[in-house]
């Protein structure tokens, strides 16, 4: 248990009596572990957050017997400037003027999961993608648990606080991280890299955050970058051309749908062949028990909101893929599912993504009920001249959409998905696309 002790004793020694700002508590758990952890290292923590009060009640109500400061619907730059160390939330830009600031004065501004690598004991496997990474991270976990490894689940998940994991992992347990593009941003200013890193795809997305595809995919890089010879890296053939032009220093090990000799029960369509291959691909690198590993991924059930079927009714068989905020997601989407007919709720906030082989896609479709949101904004006029029979109004209440697109599907007269894949963000209706799936499941139990 030395290892344990010592690196838990080194973050308390450096970080007592320090003075800690986080910015962004968010609602997904994150920020509130991270406000936990440095509260019990003996910090002093103050919490800064544009939201207010009301937005955070749910994180809020988690701390509220710490000691924490805070600062709502503003960031003040005093703040920023009498911090002793700066955590910054993964979706706040590097470049707001109060980090900007405080960077010029030489405040550390740090990111939770970064941190959690540099001063974790074991060794990491990390998952970045623009599709695929939840699944793939889960994969990978189950499979490992099922080898019987004492192994650890963290990264950009919803309520999972990877910082709390370094007061239980030792040097012989593993550790899988999802790892969005935002979080390996502060693997960039660290100069590190997973022990194991997976890269499932690479598609247009975020282009509200980033102002290129090139910077987008820069973040994503730090998967590799930063690798030793005796590391690995998984990556989907499609990347080969990109990650060529880097001289990367590990094992790289290319995979395709056709390297998963299982055959999965529960999850459906090509890319998930892909996620399942890469997964196996993690377990012969570590000489696990290939018929343990792939009983473990047959039979993965496939995770909430991701292409879930959450009822049958009717013959209307209920789909959420609330994750589904690209256009490329529903694309998926509409060819895992292209064996029956599809009624469609689309839409919602735009990420500034091309959206054209979407708009082709949805010939395949044969009704489409609009939620309300910038991306609905942008697509309407495309619709309402290629698809003038297939669009209803645009909808502001999510209840209302899901009745009038049951109501649809019943009128199908044969067994058809209701499929929930809004290829957009919820932020114009919901919190976020978790919130917005919650919604979801809650509308189709009332029906």
């Amino acid at each position: 248990m030395a290892d344990k002790i010592n690196h838990l004793k080194k973050i308390e020694e450096k970080y007592k009596n320090k003075k800690i700002l986080i910015v962004g508590l968010g609602l997904q758990g994150g920020g509130s572990g991270l406000a936990k952890f440095f509260c019990q290292v003996g910090a002093k923590v103050k919490v800064t957050d544009l939201k207010k009060k009301k937005e955070l009640k749910s994180s809020l109500e988690i701390l509220k017997k710490y000691p924490i400061d805070y600062v709502l619907g503003e960031h003040r730059l005093s703040d920023f400037l009498e911090a002793d160390v700066i955590f910054k939330g993964p979706s706040v830009p590097w470049d707001i003027p109060q980090l900007k600031a405080a960077e010029k004065k030489g405040i550390p501004i740090e990111m939770e999961i970064s941190f959690f690598a540099a001063n974790c004991p074991a060794k990491i496997i990390g998952i970045t993608g623009t599709r695929g990474k939840s699944t793939t991270t889960n994969l990978i976990f189950n499979l490992l648990k099922r080898n019987h490894l004492n192994v650890h689940l963290g990264g950009s998940l919803p309520e999972i606080s990877t910082v709390n994991l370094l007061k239980k992992i030792k040097s012989e347990d593993l550790v899988v991280l999802e790892l969005p593009s935002w979080p390996l941003s502060g693997f960039h200013r660290k100069k590190i890299s997973p022990h194991i890193g997976v890269f499932t795809n690479f598609y247009p997305d975020h282009l509200n955050y980033y102002p290129n595809m090139d910077e987008y995919l820069y973040d994503k890089k730090a998967i590799y970058l930063y690798q030793k010879q005796n590391n690995y890296l998984i990556a989907n053939q499609s990347l080969q051309s990109l990650i060529e032009v880097d001289k990367v220093k590990s094992k790289k090990i290319y995979y395709s749908k056709l390297d998963f000799p299982g055959k999965l029960k529960f999850l459906k369509g090509e890319h998930n062949q892909e996620n399942a291959a890469a997964a196996f691909k993690v377990a012969q690198i570590l000489n696990l028990d290939q018929k343990k590993t792939l009983e473990a991924i047959n039979n993965f059930r496939g995770l909430p909101f991701r292409q879930e079927i959450v009822k049958i009714k009717n013959r209307v068989i209920f789909i959420n893929d609330t994750t589904s905020t690209t256009p490329i997601a529903t694309i998926k989407a509409i060819d895992t599912f292209d064996d029956k007919p599809i009624i469609l709720l689309l839409g919602g906030k735009s990420k500034n993504l091309p959206y054209l082989d979407l708009i082709d896609k949805l010939a395949k479709v044969k009704e489409i009920i609009l939620l309300k949101g910038s991306f609905t904004d942008e697509i309407f006029e495309i619709l309402k001249i290629k698809y003038p029979e297939k669009i209803s109004p645009i909808y502001d209440d999510l209840t209302q959409a899901v009745k009038k697109a049951y109501l649809l599907a019943k009128k199908t007269m044969q067994s058809c998905y209701l499929l929930f894949s809004p290829g957009a963000t919820s932020f114009s209706m919901f919190n976020n696309e978790f919130h917005r799936g919650k919604e979801f499941n809650q509308i189709v139990e009332k029906l």
